[in-house]
């Protein structure tokens, strides 16, 4: 799908039609999206702007390829968040910035582009362009990831009320704090990526000549207070991985030194029985009247003892 936001009447119009837009002369054109474009539109596009639209089937993009600068023309590449079910994916995105007008290449719909259409339609014609459209977009992945980072952060709460109230503690939790840690591994390391943008922009001549500093400061304190709260949600997890190991550990002491005073009481028993149950021919204790009682008695005796040994020391 191609989407175009140009001027018309001293205002935005948007049109959709590849037949149209190619129509429109350059100087009016604001934003130009491109969604999961097929071969034959980005040939086309690719001729009539002369710039390739390809950077998107790049799985690792290196460093000096996130932000290229030429004398006309600026390519960015990084990441949008997309969650598909319940995996959290990073699906790649680029954007070309030619003679003030932008070019965004996709392959994933973003919720947040539909206000960034509706605020630029109501916007004032002279004082837009495609850098400010590019800060826009940023601003706006941004609080989707936000959104992103505060549904992880709800989950983070419900797993630590299921560890605080759930009597039979399983892998499960252990399985829910790995996969909430990848996440936001992932979320941690898209930032990080758009953060690299940033600091790359902030040192374009291209932006600074606009005066655009204010708003890349904004995006710049955004990025940092994002990490600080993934550096905090990060540490939460670990706190509730060492609570949950320490519960564990502590139920299974409890079931071992049920085990270990079982043991004990019948350990004297067990002696008792084991001795008279050798087969000597010498032993004149088993020729004595009563021999069978006292013995039983002698068995409960040593196995109360031990019991009450226990219940003095406070040790059940």
């Amino acid at each position: 799908m191609v989407t175009l936001i140009y001027k018309k009447y001293e205002k935005f119009e948007k049109t959709t039609d590849l037949k149209e837009i190619l129509k429109i002369s350059r100087s009016d054109f604001l934003w130009l999206d491109l969604l999961k474009i097929t071969d034959k539109e980005r040939t086309t596009l690719e001729d009539e702007f002369k710039v390739k639209l390809d950077l998107l089937s790049k799985k690792k993009v290196r460093h000096s390829f996130r932000f290229m600068e030429s004398e006309g023309q600026i390519m960015i590449n990084t990441r949008l968040l997309h969650r598909d079910g319940k995996n959290l994916l990073g699906k790649p995105i680029s954007f070309i910035l030619m003679d003030d007008f932008l070019i965004s290449n996709h392959k994933i719909p973003h919720l947040s582009y539909d206000n960034i259409y509706k605020e630029i339609e109501l916007a004032d014609i002279s004082k837009l362009d495609g850098k400010k459209v590019l800060l826009k977009i940023i601003g706006k992945i941004l609080e989707y990831d936000i959104d992103t980072i505060e549904d992880i952060t709800s989950r983070i709460v419900k797993l630590s009320n299921r560890i605080t109230t759930q009597s039979n503690l399983d892998e499960n939790l252990i399985y829910d704090i790995t996969t909430l840690q990848e996440q936001l591994i992932l979320v941690r390391r898209n930032i990080i990526d758009k953060e690299r943008v940033v600091i790359s922009i902030s040192k374009s001549d291209h932006f600074l000549k606009k005066g655009l500093q204010k708003q890349i400061f904004i995006l710049e304190k955004d990025l940092h207070s994002i990490l600080d709260y993934i550096s905090f949600d990060f540490e939460r997890l670990e706190y509730l991985q060492d609570t949950l190991m320490g519960l564990i550990n502590l139920r299974q002491n409890v079931i071992m030194k049920v085990f270990t005073i079982v043991s004990v009481i019948f350990l004297p028993p067990t002696l008792i029985a084991s001795i008279y149950g050798m087969n000597f021919q010498d032993m004149p204790e088993l020729n004595f009247p009563n021999a069978y009682p006292i013995a039983i008695t002698i068995m409960i005796f040593l196995s109360l003892l031990a019991l009450f040994y226990f219940k003095l020391k406070k040790w059940i």
